[in-house]
């Protein structure tokens, strides 16, 4: 299997939901990062993606290395792929989900129900992608 890497800017919602179904799917590894990684996962994907059977509790967001970009044989990111650099632009796919936030919410708040939808949305995404690699 190919070494994936999911990259988001805060590494606390989509990137860790889409590195953690990606292993469930596939009992195999890959990473979750972020450009700018905040403290600690989202308690309500924790919460979400345990409804499902992943347990993330121990997770912890991480920064993107250049190793980690060389080491990456696919690169996923969630609406930062202008952060990267140029040279693993032929390595990315940019996954947009058309979530967006209510106005007025501040950007650390995303309610439960918002989450489940994003999870399911990714992990629709996931299971294609597993698919491609697959073939």
């Amino acid at each position: 299997m190919k070494k994936v890497l999911f990259i988001c800017m805060s590494n606390i919602r989509r990137s860790q939901m889409a590195e953690a179904i990606f292993k469930k799917l596939t009992g195999t590894e890959a990473m979750s990062v972020g450009i700018d990684p905040a403290k600690k996962v989202d308690e309500n994907v924790i919460t979400a993606l345990k409804e499902i059977g992943v347990d993330i509790h121990n997770a912890k967001p991480k920064k993107v290395t250049g190793k980690m970009l060389e080491q990456a044989d696919k690169i996923i990111t969630f609406r930062c792929d202008d952060k990267l650099p140029e040279k693993f632009k032929h390595k990315i796919e940019k996954w947009e989900l058309g979530v967006k936030r209510n106005i007025g919410d501040k950007p650390a708040e995303r309610s439960l129900d918002e989450i489940r939808t994003m999870r399911d949305l990714i992990y629709q995404k996931v299971k294609e992608l597993v698919d491609e690699l697959n073939e």
